[in-house]
């Protein structure tokens, strides 16, 4: 049998030479690629943040976010780079309340419609502000409701039926909220005070007032001076329309985010634009904008501090959607919404957006639920790792 040409052994060595070089090359990427899996490789990308602001638009879908931007012509919500979709679903109905969205985003846990911070089995369930005060963080809600309506009641409070506001306020006055500005006086007042919503006489601004200075009044409010913790109740139960809402919801933003960030530890603070929802309940359609608008502005506020501080995580969503509404007519030139119209007066299963701006908000971007943003900001808090999307 004839021998192999000599040229025929160094090719087998190539080939050696080329199939080695290859499973080296195959084992490095299989390696890089498990390194990158890893959420040690997001770690700076996904760091916690020292302070989060968590803005709440109550009943605010996409459309209501048009007529604003339409009437407004710009919006700060036009500002964050990173944004999502969140289903709104409670446990018990596939149309949320506040209570129950309210719960989901606080706890990171599904509960029925009208529990405040409780399970299904109404068992208590700890909220993103208990997780913040553990790690010594200051803690602040500043709503244009009563604080002790849903939204900011799951985010404080334990109680089985959200219409249990005076326990709502005895809980909130014995926590260890550092911030809460608002309406709701009449709660914390012993029934024979003029204005008590209570039937006893517990006194709550007395118990309130051991631990932080109390504000009754646009003036109060304005000459606060230095203070490291603070309650401001602008009315007996809910402040006043946007369009005549004194303080307005930007400055009693800006006053709490300063206040609150004394703490070297950081803040959490939520800020909800609670009238959203109710202009979409009556199917106003000026009413709904005016909040929308008002909403927006505070959203700068934080959007403000946010990129000078660059330790800020600032989210923007909503706990349902509320009327059905949609945009039929206007001008982008007149800057008018002619034909608003609502499908109903009740909120609706539309999912909300969500916006994401700081440190950790890579997390929020694309679909997910109203659960996630509880669970990834308690992750958050606590420093635990968090998934990549």
């Amino acid at each position: 049998m004839p021998k192999s040409p000599p040229y025929q052994s160094n090719r087998q060595k190539l080939n050696q030479y080329y199939f080695l070089m290859m499973n080296h090359l195959t084992l490095f990427l299989l390696v890089l690629v498990s390194f990158l899996a890893t959420p040690a490789a997001f770690a700076k990308e996904i760091s916690a943040p020292k302070n989060i602001i968590l803005f709440i638009g109550d009943g605010m879908g996409l459309s209501q976010i048009t007529a604003g931007k339409i009437v407004n012509g710009e919006l700060n919500l036009e500002r964050f780079k990173t944004l999502g979709l969140l289903t709104t679903h409670s446990q018990d109905s596939l149309i949320t309340d506040s209570a129950a969205s309210g719960t989901a985003m606080a706890t990171g846990h599904k509960t029925y419609n009208g529990a405040i911070a409780v399970s299904q089995n109404r068992e208590p369930l700890k909220t993103v502000i208990e997780f913040a005060e553990e790690k010594q963080k200051s803690t602040g809600v500043v709503v244009t409701s009563s604080v002790t309506h849903a939204t900011p009641a799951s985010f404080i409070a334990h109680v089985e039926s959200r219409e249990k506001h005076a326990d709502i306020a005895e809980q909130i006055a014995n926590s260890g909220i550092d911030l809460l500005f608002g309406g709701g006086l009449g709660y914390f007042l012993p029934k024979s005070t003029a204005g008590s919503k209570r039937e006893d006489e517990k006194d709550l601004i007395a118990v309130l007032g051991k631990r932080m200075k109390i504000v009754h009044s646009v003036e109060a409010f304005k000459n606060l001076g230095k203070v490291d913790a603070v309650a401001g109740f602008f009315a007996t139960e809910h402040p006043a329309e946007a369009n005549i809402r004194q303080p307005g919801l930007a400055e009693l933003t800006r006053q709490a985010i300063e206040i609150l960030a004394t703490n070297s530890n950081g803040f959490f603070l939520m800020v909800e634009g609670s009238q959203i929802d109710w202009a979409g309940h009556d199917n106003k359609l000026n009413y709904m904008i005016a909040e929308i608008i008002d909403f927006d502005q505070a959203v700068g506020v934080g959007m403000d501090f946010a990129e000078k501080d660059a330790q800020t995580l600032v989210i923007v969503t909503a706990d349902h959607e509320t009327g059905g509404f949609a945009i039929h007519g206007g001008s982008i030139d007149e800057k008018k919404v002619s034909i608003g119209q609502f499908t109903w007066k009740k909120h609706t299963a539309a999912m909300v957006p969500l916006f994401a701006y700081g440190p950790g908000s890579s997390a929020f971007s694309g679909i997910g639920d109203n659960t996630d943003v509880g669970k990834k900001l308690i992750a958050l808090i606590n420093n635990d790792p968090l998934q990549h999307r």
